[in-house]
């Protein structure tokens, strides 16, 4: 009869001996990752079969434009508090469950700004003759206080170390909203309509999950108003940072055109997923160094780092070897992306570096330092965009993001090193 017990305990011993390679709490990476990676697998899985609806029913013109008033809309949303998920993810890990709804109504009250500059925006894109792109930024101005402040929900699971109910809803979410889609590209090749679709859906979605937590959890009434101000810094910090991530796709739309546009689009899509799934890697990471101080802290970040770019360069190797087949097979109508998207990948090794050592600063609520690091390296990202974009066109929006990069990553590492980890 087979023991399942003893199959437990050795397959636990094998992974508590893989952690002289890998320097870390192996046990907890396993557990919690597993859960994580399935949600990531599910993610790409999804995106990718979006990305075929939109490589076969979609014109370039069309997708261009569709890209492009995300590109505008994730600027203006990044007006709103971003930086309250990081501070409750924290909060909740050290068991100050109340930070979740005081984040969610200061959140909302604060959408009410990113509404109105929707509006306004709407005004000069109406007065510009621009309609679609107009009504598309009023629907967005109304449900982005939603999607932003009740989006916060799968925050408390993070704090809770409680991975399997994040990515449970997080793939039912992301399952609803590419199946809709889906559909709405193959019923439709207007752009307005597309966008307002997933707007409206993630709205309602973002607001059923978090009454959801709240009715299903014992949710304690410990708060910490600090945690909110430190919210409140990371999120001015991460506005100029959304900025500068959506500045590229702003210029190739006004300076090159929506098809261009589209090309750049699919040569970063792929690239991007692979970051997203740093993303998450990190999301696990940021409960279990919230734990950690000193000389420890600062000696888990630079080990892993080092292996995970490590890691990074053989991936970067791989994708550049498998993408022109795979473009071939899957995009045949985006053959021209393949050597942007070749170039681009480069920049993945510095991803590591830059996301550990910003949760080294976020962990030590060292927000003087986050600011000059993050203003400097949103700084270069603009001057980089507007100095490579209109001389070299789409090849200079892709040497850019590389640069700005490894530019940052430089950054990081200089403040790091002067950092005295206490």
């Amino acid at each position: 009869m087979i023991n399942m017990e003893k199959i437990k305990q050795k397959i636990e011993e094998t992974i508590r001996r893989s952690e002289s390679i890998f320097k870390t709490d192996m046990v907890y990476v396993v557990k919690n990752g597993s859960w994580s990676v399935f949600g990531q697998v599910a993610s790409i899985t999804l995106s990718f079969g979006l990305s075929l609806c939109f490589a076969h029913f979609l014109p370039k013109e069309v997708y261009g434009n569709y890209k492009f008033i995300l590109s505008i809309t994730s600027v203006i949303g990044a007006l709103s508090l971003t930086g309250l998920g990081t501070a409750i993810v924290q909060a909740v890990a050290q068991g100050k469950d109340r930070v979740l709804h005081d984040s969610v109504m200061v959140s909302l009250r604060w959408g009410l700004i990113v509404t109105a500059i929707s509006c306004a925006t709407a005004i000069y894109y109406l007065i510009y003759d621009n309609a679609s792109i107009a009504i598309a930024l009023l629907i967005f101005g109304v449900c982005s206080p939603l999607i932003n402040s009740y989006g916060l929900y799968g925050c408390y699971w993070n704090g809770k170390k409680d991975f399997k109910q994040s990515t449970i809803f997080f793939v039912l979410s992301q399952t609803l909203s590419s199946g809709i889609m889906m559909l709405a590209v193959v019923f439709s090749n207007n752009a307005l309509f597309l966008v307002s679709v997933g707007f409206i859906f993630s709205a309602l979605f973002s607001v059923f999950a978090y009454y959801y937590i709240v009715k299903k959890n014992q949710i304690n009434d410990i708060g910490d108003d600090s945690m909110i101000r430190y919210g409140k810094h990371l999120s001015f910090m991460n506005f100029f940072g959304n900025l500068a991530n959506q500045l590229d796709k702003i210029l190739v739309f006004h300076w090159l055109g929506a098809a261009q546009l589209a090309i750049y689009s699919f040569a970063t899509i792929i690239p991007e997923q692979v970051k997203g799934s740093y993303k998450t890697v990190f999301g696990i990471a940021l409960p279990k160094f919230s734990t950690l101080s000193g000389t420890g802290l600062r000696k888990s970040i630079v080990d892993k780092v080092i292996r995970l770019t490590l890691i990074s360069v053989v991936i970067v190797i791989a994708y550049n070897l498998i993408v022109p087949y795979f473009f071939q097979i899957f995009f045949p109508k985006y053959l021209s992306s393949v050597w942007y998207s070749q170039i681009y990948i480069l920049g993945l090794v510095t991803i590591p570096g830059l996301s550990l050592f910003s949760i080294y600063f976020q962990v030590l609520k060292d927000t003087k330092t986050l600011y000059l690091v993050t203003t400097l390296g949103n700084i270069v990202t603009i001057v980089y965009s507007f100095a490579l974009i209109y001389p070299f066109g789409l090849m200079g929006a892709v040497i850019e993001n590389g640069v700005s990069w490894l530019t940052m990553l430089l950054i990081s590492i200089y403040f790091f090193s002067r950092h005295k980890g206490s």
